[in-house]
């Protein structure tokens, strides 16, 4: 940070380290590398209240994800061609 900013001005103290605080730069440095969405459900931040902002889904108040949505969908091909494997639920 030294030598990015020149001074100690933007150092982070162990006070300020919090999850949020982690989670927010590791969106803002991996912001084009497919990262956001699996460190949210890794940390049970994507479903729920815990991440709701204004005119989240198009709605005013912003409206929460259906945990659901934490799995993938299993492609239909490999459902055909396994007979064992079950379609993840809400799909």
């Amino acid at each position: 940070r030294e030598r990015a900013f020149g001074a100690a001005t933007h150092d982070v103290t162990a006070a300020q380290m919090t999850l949020d605080t982690i989670l927010a730069e590791r969106g803002r440095e991996l912001l084009f590398e497919a990262r956001r969405r699996t460190d949210l459900i890794r940390f049970g931040m994507f479903t729920g209240n815990s991440l709701l902002w204004a005119w989240k889904g198009n709605q005013p108040g912003g409206v929460t994800t259906d945990a659901h949505f934490n799995l993938y969908a299993i492609p239909l091909n490999e459902l055909s061609a396994n007979p064992n494997l079950k379609q993840n639920p809400g799909f």
